[in-house]
């Protein structure tokens, strides 16, 4: 046995190519004669590792293969054993000829190539003639006169362009050599010199070789720079440090530039990316005609990229180099430079704080001041760069210096825009016990700054949902200063905690500020409102609060400044549970547009939470399913204190599709994460739903027990039964089946409540009609609710409703047709469990509907598995008995144990322990 030959790496990111080589070796073998494909290709770029997979395909394909590699001094003997080994060959033999490096070959060579190809042009020969031209336009001359000669009586065809890897393809080329997927940093340093396949794998297997890149949790990334360089910031700050090979790779590539490029990119990176133009040139000192060559040799060279108005760098690992190619003392005398140029320009402040944040000396009032002016432009559009910049400031300052405290707060409020909540409420933290235990040279300054500090700090705590706590604080900034006006923030703040928190003083404040508009913000008044709107949806005056809060949405527009909470969020809220869906749907999309201009922020996640119920409503699961990983995902950050209506939803849905374990588990970690008292706006939804799972495990009873707890208080079964349009006759279903009266009455007296307050309301109208045809087993009157209602399910259970009465008057006929209605409803709405519970009823009265799609499955595995198989294994591996899983599904322990016998032959096991070791 000859020495293992390792198999070569998967070829990336030509999938082009290679169908274009099949296609041809197709064309060979149909039509009998010869065909040449040209490779033209950079060195480096891949093009003898494509021959090689070509040469494979081939081979696999049934061709005959010659592959030979030209070197100068016998280019005339690899043609010669070409055409010796052609010539041996039987003629029907299909072949294919890959010949690498043509631009080594001399003339003669490729003359006889020429008479070669020509001569077999009747055979089935596929030609694969790859050439790198390197720069060299004389030493490529022979070969392309060669394939000129050729065109025209033998089909030439080139292959398509070998280019740089973008995208998935460069990442499965980083993981081939790096052992996992890359981290986004590591990827960012592939991406910087992948001029080239050949130099991305010299400079990862460089860094493995160097100890710089580790894989954990199944991704590859670079291993921490050593401790003490500078902070990599966002915007214009300092790029993440580079490891030493790719620095020396990159410095070796730069070398070749000519030396008013080499410098003209060194003072762009100490300016920044991106960076204007008219900056450059004042840096150089040269008219803005200067600039032109050194600009377009970076940007040929992929260095540069230009925009409309600006330059900037195409890679930030790039610049960090050029960056580190100044010499700091020389560094520190060019942003000084670049921040009095940038000072002179009326919008350059911003860019002049990030180039003095690094050399400005500790207590230096004016770049403190310019620092902070910089920060706090930068507030609304790059709230990270803000972050970034007012935490470097801070440092600057001398404790217990107003300017810190205010440096402070500007990050605490870019932290909180950013969504970093946690940080926001540690810096404040920090600074307030940092300042009130150092003696402060004027503690009236230093009381307003502390006060609107510790309103910042109440407004991240309410986000994060920490109500109490964010009350604390609020409470404790308008306390502040005598004298002065209290920080919109810890007005609106205080309010907002109060109301979450059950505080009754909360309207009666909020009264007050709206009967003397002229002595608060737009802000306040707005704040106001909303929780004033608050207050009156908590008493039932459903109409007035939505009135109410499309006031303060109104005013909000005028006001034009952006809300720590904005009114359209509890507007949608409202809207969706009114089903008042167009309206809702509106609100949600100018949100989304506001929150469009912020990627990234605590904003940008809230447009998913808000659709999330209002798809729900709107019978469309899947689409709110796919909203809560919009608002809740990974890829950015997300409101806690809205965090709960995203796992409610998500129990929700589960219910709906019969999947009750999975709701039980999202109402946990609803409990666990995001505990709730009976102030909270999500306790009645929570409550609700968790009498809902105890009706899908245990029946009416149990769910009749848990509404009777919320029963005993009015205010708390208001807020329930407003949760949902077909709430309330769910609580009037569940109280008749478990013969409690008392808890029919108050659900219906609740209800007539609402309506007497609410004539404008049309779900509140439905609601009520509904639940009292109920409780009066009155069918006419359900068609009146069926009209009323406009929620998609709460018209199914309104005809699963009226069949019940109709089969007790005797009417077959007319319950089977509102059986079926309610059958369809409820499936078209993702309510599985609901629509197997109507079939089951049809069934009992001899009325069988099919309710199965065909649907081609492999033979064994859990692929193979029906929709119903399903979930008799979930909820046998979830350990019920197959009586309890007749009694989930709505069929018979009979058809449980049939199920189960086919899902142990699909699944290959023999017992319940097995399945639910395979489920798990």
């Amino acid at each position: 046995m000859g020495p293992h030959v390792p198999p070569l790496p998967q070829v990336r990111g030509r999938e082009q190519q290679l169908a274009q080589l099949t296609a041809n070796l197709r064309t060979v073998a149909s039509t009998r004669r010869s065909k040449v494909l040209v490779v033209e290709a950079a060195p480096g770029s891949g093009k003898t590792r494509l021959l090689a997979e070509a040469v494979s395909l081939a081979g696999r394909n049934g061709f005959a293969v010659v592959e030979e590699r030209f070197h100068h001094p016998s280019a005339s003997a690899t043609i010669e054993a070409a055409r010796a080994w052609l010539r041996d060959d039987a003629e029907d033999i299909r072949a294919v000829v890959a010949l690498d490096d043509l631009h080594l070959a001399d003339s003669a060579a490729l003359t006889a190539l020429c008479d070669l190809v020509v001569a077999l042009g009747g055979r089935p020969v596929l030609w694969l003639l790859a050439f790198s031209p390197d720069g060299d336009a004389a030493a490529c001359g022979p070969v392309k006169s060669c394939l000129g000669r050729l065109r025209g009586r033998i089909p030439v065809e080139p292959v398509r362009e070998l280019g740089p890897l973008a995208g998935d393809a460069l990442a499965q080329l980083v993981a081939d050599h790096a052992g996992a997927v890359p981290a986004p940093a590591l990827l960012a340093l592939a991406e910087s010199v992948n001029g080239t396949p050949r130099a991305v794998i010299e400079l990862v297997r460089g860094l493995v070789e160097d100890g710089d890149i580790g894989v954990a949790d199944g991704t590859s990334r670079l291993r921490p720079g050593p401790p003490g360089g500078v902070p990599a910031a966002p915007g214009g700050g300092v790029p993440a440090p580079v490891p030493k090979r790719f620095a020396a790779l990159i410095q070796k590539d730069l070398r070749s530039l000519s030396a008013p490029t080499m410098k003209a990119l060194r003072l762009a990176a100490v300016l920044g990316s991106p960076f204007a133009p008219e900056d450059l040139s004042a840096m150089l000192g040269v008219a803005p005609v200067g600039l032109l060559a050194a600009v377009d040799e970076a940007v040929c060279r992929g260095l540069l990229v230009c925009g409309e108005h600006d330059i900037a760098f195409r890679s930030e690992p790039v610049r960090r180099v050029l960056l580190d190619s100044v010499p700091p003392p020389v560094c520190v005398l060019l942003r000084r430079q670049a921040a009095r140029i940038l000072l002179a320009r009326p919008d350059g402040i911003e860019r002049a704080a990030l180039q003095l944040v690094h050399v400005a000396r500790t207590g230096n009032v004016e770049a403190l001041r310019v620092i902070a002016e910089g920060a706090g432009r930068l507030l609304a559009a790059d709230p990270s760069t803000a972050a970034w910049l007012a935490v470097r400031g801070r440092e600057l300052a001398v404790p217990g210096r107003p300017e810190r405290v205010r440096l402070a707060r500007t990050a605490v409020e870019a932290y909180t825009r950013a969504g970093e909540l946690d940080r926001a409420v540690a810096l404040s933290e920090e600074t307030i016990e940092e300042t009130t235990r150092l003696p402060a040279p004027s503690p009236s300054a230093l009381a307003g700054d502390l006060a609107a500090l510790r309103a910042s700090m109440a407004a991240a705590l309410l986000l994060r949902g920490e109500t109490r706590t964010a009350r604390r604080a609020a409470h404790e900034a308008l306390a502040g200063p005598a004298g002065g006006s209290p920080p919109p923030e810890a007005v609106i703040t205080h309010l907002a905690a109060s109301y979450l928190t059950g505080d009754s003083t909360a309207d009666e404040r909020a009264r007050r500020i709206l009967d003397a508009p002229d002595r608060h913000p737009s802000a306040v008044r707005v704040g106001a409102l909303t929780f004033r709107a608050c207050g009156e949806w908590r008493e039932g005056r459903v109409g007035d609060s939505v009135g109410t809060l499309r006031g303060a949405v109104a005013l909000d527009r005028e006001g034009g400044s952006a809300q720590l909470l904005d009114p359209r969020w509890f507007l949608a809220f409202a809207l969706t549970r009114t089903d008042e869906y167009e309206e809702a749907a509106s609100v949600i999309r100018c949100a989304a547009r506001a929150a469009a201009s912020e990627p990234g922020t605590l904003a940008a996640a809230v447009p998913g939470l808000l659709l999330a119920p209002l798809h729900l409503a709107q019978g469309r699961p899947d689409e709110a399913e796919a909203a809560v990983r919009d608002g809740t995902g990974a890829d950015g950050p997300y409101p806690p204190m809205l965090a709960p209506q995203a796992w409610l939803v998500l129990a929700s849905v589960a219910l709906r599709r019969g999947a009750t374990d999975r709701a039980e588990d999202h109402l946990r970690t609803l409990e666990k994460d995001f505990p709730q008292d009976a102030a909270s706006p999500w306790w009645a939804a929570r409550r609700l739903l968790n009498a809902r799972v105890a009706e899908a495990r245990a029946g009416a009873g149990a769910a009749a027990r848990t509404l009777a707890e919320i029963g005993a208080d009015a205010g708390a079964l208001r807020e329930l039964v407003l949760e949902d349009p077909a709430a309330a006759a769910w609580c009037v279903r569940c109280a008749l089946a478990a013969e409690r009266p008392d808890l029919v009455a108050a659900v219906v007296d609740t209800t007539e409540y609402l309506r007497a307050r609410n004539q404008r309301v049309p779900s509140v109208l439905a609601s009520a009609a509904h639940a009292r045809a109920l409780a009066e087993s009155d069918p006419d009157a359900l068609v009146l609710a069926a009209r009323l209602h406009r929620n998609p399910w709460a018209r199914a259970a309104v005809a699963e409703d009226r069949a019940g009465l109709l089969l007790d008057r005797g009417d077959h006929e007319a319950a089977v047709a509102e059986l079926d209605r309610a059958m369809a409803g409820y499936g078209a709405l993702g309510g599985e469990r609901d629509a197997a519970r109507v079939r089951a009823r049809l069934r009992r009265l001899g009325v069988r509907r099919r309710h199965w799609t065909h649907a081609k499955r492999p033979d064994s595995g859990w692929e193979s598995l029906t929709k119903t198989e399903r979930k008799v294994a979930e909820l046998v591996a979830g350990g019920l008995t197959n009586q309890q899983a007749a009694h989930h599904l709505f069929i018979s322990p009979h058809t449980v144990g049939f199920h189960l016998r086919q899902i142990y032959r699909k699944l290959g096991i023999r017992s319940r322990m097995a399945l639910t070791r395979f489920t798990a």
